[in-house]
């Protein structure tokens, strides 16, 4: 085994985007912004299900880590998630999408 600890963690892509690639020698590489409309309908279904939106976001935040834009998705998550629905995420991820476009 290998202990990664907190880096899996609080910079998930940095570490783990590329796992599949180096171990298992596949050429897949995971991008975070699939990962996040990959995480839509479980979002929903949390919600639906009487959960908050931010038991899921908090694990999210560090998802964009390193990349233009993670300031705002990490602002736009942390301090709206207490009170709005899913459709936040998709909000942060716009942050994103237009400071990597600039």
């Amino acid at each position: 085994g290998v202990m990664i600890g907190r880096a899996a963690y609080h910079q998930p892509t940095d570490l783990l985007a590329n796992a599949d690639s180096v171990i298992f020698a596949q050429d897949r590489v995971i991008d975070p912004v699939n990962v996040v409309h990959q995480m839509m309908p479980y979002i929903h279904a949390h919600i639906e299900n009487s959960g908050r939106l931010n038991q899921i976001t908090r694990h999210m935040l560090g998802l964009f880590t390193g990349r233009p834009g993670a300031r705002g998705w990490r602002r736009v998550l942390s301090e709206r998630a207490h009170c709005d629905g899913p459709e936040l995420v998709l909000e942060a991820l716009q942050q994103v999408i237009e400071r990597e476009a600039a």
